[in-house]
């Protein structure tokens, strides 16, 4: 009798091991010998799954884009001041692994073109939401805003690394809001 294969689940496990060896030893490392072996499975069953490199990146970065943004909507939804959400979200503590993930995703994205193109999708989604809080938010001069918060963004995910207290961050992200005129989160 035939073995029952949960081709979700397979698939899962294949995009699982993309992120892990990503997230480990960066987007170079991942191949599909690589992600076979993560799997302790031969490359053809990964290749059943997923045939090119460039299919396998493409698809594990955009599931791991899609869980952050939809955790990134979730928090917006709840909060009564969704800009302050939205940034509180992009630099919250959200563990070493997706850490490793997006500075291995940063680093590779400028020689990768499939994953330049999934960054720069998730870079418009996140340009039209900051932007457009902050226009609504009525603070004066919206793009210095946008652009400062991005900058604060960028440093306190890297600030990440070097175990930053989240107590301290929180400092941080208050008193730059306050310098740039917003309303309290």
């Amino acid at each position: 009798m035939p073995r029952q294969v949960d081709h979700a689940a397979r698939l899962a496990a294949v995009t699982d091991a993309v992120v892990a060896i990503a997230a480990e030893r960066g987007f170079a490392a991942v191949t599909i010998r690589a992600v076979a072996d993560h799997l302790g499975a031969s490359t053809s069953v990964v290749t059943h799954y997923v045939p090119h490199r460039d299919d396998l990146l493409r698809l594990a970065v955009r599931r791991e884009l899609a869980v952050r943004r939809a955790q990134a909507e979730r928090a917006m939804a709840a909060a009564p001041d969704p800009l302050w959400a939205l940034v509180r979200w992009a630099v919250a503590d959200t563990g070493d692994r997706v850490h490793r993930f997006w500075l291995s995703l940063l680093i590779a994205a400028p020689t990768e073109p499939v994953l330049r193109a999934e960054l720069d999708g998730f870079n418009a989604w996140w340009d039209d939401h900051l932007r457009g809080l902050v226009r609504r938010s009525g603070v004066a001069e919206p793009e210095v805003v946008a652009d400062t918060l991005d900058v604060v963004v960028d440093g306190l995910v890297t600030a990440g690394f070097e175990d930053l207290a989240p107590a301290r961050r929180d400092r941080v992200l208050i008193r730059v809001w306050n310098a740039l005129g917003l309303a309290a989160g």
